[in-house]
């Protein structure tokens, strides 16, 4: 888990920070209401999952 969160860390912020410019761009600074808010909103949580998940390239099979 700690290799998950510190070794991987750049695209962890990358992922982050691409959803709220998504999130916020496209809804504005509210909670969803409408379904196509929704949608956005899972596109979001969306690509913090895959932030999360991707490994960056210089980095080896654990945290330095």
């Amino acid at each position: 888990m700690q290799n998950l969160l510190l070794g991987n860390w750049q695209t962890t912020t990358i992922g982050f920070l691409a959803a709220l410019l998504t999130y916020f761009t496209q809804n504005g600074a509210k909670f969803p209401e409408t379904k196509q808010e929704w949608g956005t909103a899972l596109l979001s949580a969306a690509m913090v999952a895959l932030g999360v998940a991707a490994k960056d390239g210089n980095v080896g099979s654990k945290a330095k």
